[in-house]
């Protein structure tokens, strides 16, 4: 049997990997073997899910926890030298509503500007992948001796990931790695254990490794977004009267406005906001006779009190976008239901809105009308607090040019950008095709396919080096 190590980092993962074609094929293959390194408090779960006789779960070590590892993620992500990390410095140091006093997050702001600095040279980066490669651990030691694996694949090479690569390389095992998002060479990793070859989502991620990263070109393979395929497949839909009527209670034959939360860079804006949509809807200002379904961010989920508030004084729809599984801030996970929904949201939205999420991407594939909020609802922060900065970080700034996304400044603005939108979604299709284009490269729902055969690729050359050496070995 050939092996492949898998860890789950991630909630993002399952709907990255496990739900894609990528595991389908894999265990098409009678000698493939899947060891998945998840989380202690989600391992039942996954074994429940995914049960298959070429799939195991093993526990995960707590690699977020280790003192060490906090140190040299945020020394990583500091050292990216581009402007959304240099945002990001000046607002968690103007950070209102900070836990932390200016006291002692100004000292941090100078050691991260310091290292944003030096981080525009190559020498600091090798000198940091040095430094962290030469740490001794063996964190992982009893899976490699237990399972001996021909392939560790890390699907988002953050998360304490690097460190199973560094260890991978340690032993000898051949190491693929995979971007997680668009934003990540941009404000979470220069790939401190570079794999031996890199999965990228598109060809603006590719020269991005090279820049950021110092990847060689002639390693990464560029493979379209995974979790899209669903999207450009179209495998979960329902019809709009049993998604909106019977599942949400919503009225079929009204036109629907999805509103997308980000995260928490956007939560204590985006209740103003849809509050600012309800009160359009009941002046009359809105003219259309609409419904509004609210989808929260997976990962800063809302509680069902925050959904009934919505629901019952608002009239909105609403439902939870994931499950709970386990304890703590990563709590959550994907399932099908949790995918279904996603997709049938995109499918029967007439307009989407939304702060700064993929959502841009994922509504343009289905053609939406997309409104971005660039203002701070019934608020006035200054720059780095407010919805304005969202635009000029390095991955939106990519498709503000493009031509598909009504940003709105202010509340007259986005009741008029609904108005218009309702009544001729056909305006910015040529932009929001171009946004499709660049940002997901693959429109054919066969980037798990490509997934898959990477991974493939890579055991057999695996295989042949070692029996190659095998045999020079044996001459010798």
């Amino acid at each position: 049997m050939k092996t492949i190590v898998i860890p789950i980092s991630t909630s993002f993962t399952i709907r990255n990997v496990l739900y894609t074609d990528t595991l389908r094929i894999l265990l098409a293959e009678p000698d493939i073997r899947i060891v998945f390194l998840a989380p202690r408090e989600k391992i039942d779960h996954y074994r429940n899910q995914f049960k298959h006789a070429h799939i195991i779960f093993e526990v995960m070590p707590e690699l977020k926890k280790l003192r060490q590892e906090r140190f040299f993620r945020v020394l990583e992500s500091s050292s990216i030298h581009s402007r959304t990390v240099s945002m990001i410095h000046w607002f968690d140091l103007k950070r209102k509503g900070s836990r932390m006093n200016i006291m002692k997050r100004f000292p941090l702001f100078l050691l991260r500007r310091c290292a944003w600095w030096v981080g525009q040279f190559k020498g600091w980066r090798t000198a940091i992948r040095m430094i962290f490669y030469s740490i001794p651990s063996r964190i992982f030691r009893e899976i490699f001796d237990t399972y001996h694996p021909d392939l560790v694949f890390c699907p988002a090479m953050v998360y304490g990931e690097p460190v199973l690569s560094r260890e991978a390389k340690k032993y000898g095992i051949t190491t693929v790695g995979m971007i997680l998002s668009w934003d990540n060479f941009y404000s979470k990793t220069f790939l401190r254990a570079p794999p031996d070859c890199l999965l990228v989502h598109t060809n603006s991620i590719r020269d991005q490794a090279i820049t950021f990263a110092d990847y060689p070109r002639d390693r990464i393979i560029v493979i379209g977004i995974p979790q899209y395929d669903s999207h450009f497949q179209r495998t979960r839909l329902k019809s709009r009267n049993d998604f909106i009527g019977k599942e949400l209670g919503g009225n079929p034959s009204k036109k629907l406005l999805l509103y997308a939360m980000s995260g928490k860079n956007g939560l204590s804006i985006e209740f103003d906001i849809l509050d600012i949509i309800y009160q359009a809807i009941r002046n009359k200002e809105i003219k259309e006779d609409i419904d509004v379904l609210v989808r929260p961010y997976p990962r800063y989920d809302l509680p069902q009190k925050k959904l009934d508030i919505l629901k019952k004084e608002y009239g909105f729809l609403a439902k939870q976008s994931m499950i709970h599984v386990g304890t703590g801030a990563d709590n959550w996970e994907f399932n099908e239901d949790s995918l279904a929904l996603l997709e049938n949201s995109l499918m029967h939205a007439d307009v989407v809105i939304t702060m700064f999420s993929t959502f841009f991407i994922e509504a343009a594939v289905y053609d939406k009308p997309l409104i971005a909020v660039a203002f701070d609802g019934y608020k006035t922060y200054d720059y780095y607090n407010s919805a304005r900065r969202f635009f000029d970080w390095d991955h939106l700034a990519e498709i503000k040019p493009l031509g598909g996304i009504q940003i709105t400044r202010n509340k007259e603005e986005l009741v008029q950008a609904i108005n218009t939108y309702m009544a001729h979604p056909l305006l910015l299709k040529d932009g929001r095709q171009r946004i499709v284009r660049q940002q997901c490269e693959y429109m054919d729902g066969r980037a798990g396919e490509r997934v898959a055969k990477a991974l493939l690729d890579s055991i057999s050359r695996s295989t042949d080096e070692r029996q190659s050496l095998w045999k020079r070995t044996r001459r010798k």
